[in-house]
């Protein structure tokens, strides 16, 4: 299934040439998931039924751990829902200097991040430094402020890089499904799409958007260190016909741990939890079988993810046309 029929833009369209600078409300986020809107049931499910949509989340399933940089000392400072938005603040708040006249400050990171949810200002302060201590944000050139508070940073060509990867790891297995995903990966390392995707997702969140509301099962693992990152493991080794017929997958405790840098005691209360909320099976016998809700709950996750992303792209895509076109 590839997407060619025309939807409306949702967000203020073409008319505004700078539509990720618009302020967004409730109402903008309703539009994305509502009937007719660009991620709406109906996309969604018919996006699930397609042939390849499974192949689809083992490839980005796959892609997303063999880029995930986890680290004990990054699990204990915060969750993988934290360590995503503040990531995202980061960027954004950079890419909102031009309108703001101040970029990135710790400062305003953990205002956004306390105002938001996402985490305290002291976690917020702490995975800025250990950012900065790992190189994916640096001191401005000539911030002067004795404040650190107020010491403006930048992020830095390898953070950059590494979202852009995510990105990547979205849009290629998507590209085959959606003809937006296929024009996301030609625009994706255009100078301008980067800053105005990242505001354009950070400004639906400000305003609302919440992935668990509409799955609220994939909250027990993004609250967790590594969480989704232990579904993700297992969804890329699972074959469709083994989800299907709930057969374990053969998987270690031990590799699942490495996989998100954390202990086995960690992994083992997880997969605990999920038992208890009926997610998941361990079966004496070894593996873990995902059960149906759980499936379809990921499935549901990428489905969304893919039309979400591939839509603002396409927002992108227009406005930049639209400009062109005016020129």
């Amino acid at each position: 299934m590839r997407s060619t029929v025309e939807k409306q833009l949702h967000i203020g369209d073409c008319r505004a040439s700078s539509p990720w600078a618009l302020p967004l409300t409730s109402a903008d986020v309703d539009a994305l998931v509502c009937d007719g809107g660009p991620a709406s049931p109906a996309r969604r499910a018919a996006l699930k039924a397609a042939p390849g949509f499974a192949a689809a989340v083992r490839k980005t399933s796959a892609a997303l751990v063999a880029i995930h940089h986890g680290n004990r000392v990054l699990n204990a400072i915060i969750n993988d829902r934290g360590r995503f938005f503040v990531t995202l603040f980061v960027l954004d708040l950079h890419f909102r200097r031009p309108d703001d006249g101040i970029g990135l400050t710790p400062g305003r990171l953990k205002e956004r991040c306390v105002k938001q949810g996402v985490c305290s200002a002291t976690r917020a302060g702490a995975l800025l430094a250990l950012m900065k201590l790992r190189g994916y944000v640096i001191t401005a050139p000539g911030a002067a402020p004795v404040d650190r508070r107020r010491r403006e940073l930048v992020p830095t060509a390898k953070l950059i890089a590494h979202q852009r990867a995510r990105w990547h790891c979205h849009f290629s297995a998507a590209a085959p499904l959606l003809l937006e995903a296929t024009h996301a990966l030609e625009m994706l390392d255009r100078p301008d799409f980067m800053p105005r995707l990242v505001r354009l997702i950070s400004a639906h969140h400000c305003a609302g958007f919440r992935i668990t509301d509409h799955i609220p099962s994939t909250g027990l693992f993004s609250e967790r260190n590594g969480g989704m990152f232990v579904v993700f493991s297992l969804l890329a080794i699972a074959e469709e016909e083994e989800l299907r017929r709930q057969a374990p997958i053969q998987t270690s405790i031990s590799g699942l741990a490495r996989s998100i840098s954390a202990s086995r005691a960690h992994v083992i209360k997880l997969l605990k939890d999920a038992e208890e909320r009926g997610l998941l099976k361990r079966p004496r016998s070894g593996g873990v079988i995902l059960m149906p809700p759980l499936v379809e709950d990921f499935h549901e996750f990428f489905a969304l993810s893919y039309l979400l992303l591939s839509h603002f792209a396409r927002v992108i895509g227009d406005c930049s046309e639209t400009v062109r076109v005016r020129t």
